[in-house]
């Protein structure tokens, strides 16, 4: 087809261009030819003097970039004489679809330095640039540029601005693009709403989608995964609930994120109710929502029917399934079981990631299996190419500690290559507590207390280490500590789900409207623990 002769009328080449893009791509996957069969529709076009035509020499840089060969791209547009609006967007929007924001900008620079004028693609090709590149203040000289040359945007321009400054953090500027808007499409809806679910404030979201006259399936995933990403599971399945009742479906990242809802505080019920609607439906025909469900049931309390759920599609099987049982079995101390399932994934041919490891080195603490757990530790980066993160340190503490090895846990956090945080701390004060070693207890706290002087987490266990072997005098201290700063207790909380709804419990809540009820069952619940 190449090379029979070819029509100098320009439309005539663009279309056989896009034709050549499409045959191309068929066959991509299979054959090597694409960048070879378009480099001859180049030279071609460029016998017949065509390149200076900014749709023909465009639609062939674009081409180029769709296969990935932007240096192609890139050689035909130095061809070019004198390159207009369009050929130099095309070459910015290949740039900027390869990871290359920064060339994206010079092309946007030099554009301006020729004299011509950005139309809406070219601003929002380059303010996306800036997004890519985390460079705002470039970002801020665009939108200045707009704004003094009286350039009419539309709305792509503007939600790219909010994506830029919703980055960094400007929701105020955000906000106020939007209000200015003229016209206003969902993917601007959903993008200010995005920014404000990323930041975590939710309730800002959650008003903005309360005005929303359009919602789609991202609109209802943004913000439930903002409420649920919060610790706001409630009302992340309560929005849920609401999206059922709507004229929207739920998709797989639905039920992603609200099965993860499910699992963080414990409702099963529901649960249960997805998992028997995920079987009527398609989207978990091929397991890929398996290893939600499994961590659900296992967060839940429900070991066997996680369990259940990973034996029921052995064949399909992925990385993520495999991981989710062995971290699930470890949570409910089954460590036998859990290392089992780890060898078994290795003998399949299937490479552990970072989570089945912690899983792994989570299943030998819990087990007591300090030296399995220590082997399994010091080859991570020469067996499994896996280089010990913060979490597997965190895993090796917890697994010494129980073990009532302390010394080498804390000798292990000052050997560490990263600066231990407050969970690693934490750790090791709990450990503490529980072998009652006020030394490295002490040590800890302190540690702990210089990370977040914020929480009085470490100051109640240090008072409860002191308490046990009766330093009344350091309880005081630790106690007038935390009145002269102000520091409270937070109280105990306890949830149970009845009839798809969780009832959380403080104590010394008095709230509830049943509360005599509930007294009342509380008393004879102990008494029958006391004659018994």
């Amino acid at each position: 087809m190449i090379d029979a002769p070819l029509s100098r009328d320009p439309r005539s080449l663009v279309r056989l261009i896009k034709s050549v893009v499409v045959v191309a791509a068929a066959a991509a996957s299979s054959s090597p030819s694409a960048p070879h069969t378009l480099q001859k529709l180049h030279s071609h076009v460029r016998k017949l003097g065509l390149l200076s035509n900014d749709f023909v020499s465009s639609a062939l840089i674009s081409s180029f970039a769709t296969f990935g060969f932007v240096h192609f791209s890139r050689q035909l547009y130095d061809e070019i004489p004198q390159p207009g609006i369009v050929p130099r967007t095309a070459m910015a929007r290949a740039y900027s679809a390869d990871g290359q924001p920064e060339k994206t900008l010079l092309i946007f620079r030099a554009l301006l330095v020729s004299g011509l004028s950005p139309d809406p693609i070219a601003l929002a090709t380059a303010i996306s640039a800036c997004h890519q590149s985390g460079i705002l203040s470039v970002a801020k000289t665009i939108h200045g540029y707009i704004i003094s040359s009286g350039i009419v945007v539309d709305p792509f321009v503007t939600t790219e601005l909010i994506k830029v400054y919703g980055y960094h953090g400007k929701l105020g500027i955000c906000q106020r693009l939007f209000d200015e808007m003229p016209v206003r499409t969902l993917v601007s809806w959903n993008t200010l709403l995005h920014q404000y679910v990323k930041h975590g404030d939710v309730d800002s979201a959650c008003k903005l989608f309360a005005k929303m006259a359009e919602r789609d399936v991202v609109s209802w995933n943004t913000l439930i995964s903002g409420f649920s990403q919060l610790g706001r599971s409630r009302e992340a399945l309560a929005f849920f609930r609401q999206m059922t009742f709507s004229s929207e479906k739920a998709n797989r990242l639905t039920f992603s994120i609200i099965l993860s809802a499910c699992a963080s505080i414990g409702a099963l019920d529901t649960g249960i109710w997805l998992h028997a609607y995920l079987g009527s439906i398609i989207f978990n025909s091929d397991g890929s929502l398996d290893h939600c469900l499994i961590d659900m049931y296992a967060k839940c309390g429900s070991i066997e029917k996680a369990m259940q759920v990973f034996e029921s599609k052995p064949v399909r099987r992925d990385l993520y399934s495999w991981t989710s049982a062995i971290c699930g079995l470890a949570m409910h101390g089954r460590a036998d079981h859990a290392l089992r399932l780890f060898s078994q994934m290795m003998q399949v041919g299937i490479k552990p990631d970072d989570v089945t490891l912690v899983g792994v080195l989570n299943a030998c603490a819990h087990g007591g299996l300090v030296e399995l757990g220590f082997k399994l530790f010091s080859c991570m980066e020469g067996i499994y190419g896996l280089a010990p993160k913060i979490e597997h340190y965190g895993c090796v503490i917890d697994l010494l500690g129980r073990a009532g090895r302390l010394r080498e846990a804390y000798d292990t956090i000052l050997k560490m290559p990263m600066k231990p945080n407050t969970v690693l701390w934490g750790i090791l004060l709990s450990t503490c507590k529980v072998h009652n070693n006020v030394d490295l207890a002490e040590i800890a706290a302190m540690n702990l207390i210089e990370l977040d002087p914020d929480d009085p987490w470490a100051r109640v266990m240090l008072s409860n280490i002191y308490a046990e072997i009766g330093d009344w005098g350091g309880v005081m201290r630790l106690r007038k500590e935390m009145n002269s700063v102000g520091l409270k207790k937070t109280p105990g909380c306890s949830s149970i789900e009845i009839s798809g709804e969780i009832y959380e419990f403080l104590v010394g809540d008095s709230l509830h409207p049943q509360i005599e009820e509930i007294l009342e069952i509380l008393e004879i619940i102990e008494a029958h623990m006391q004659v018994h």
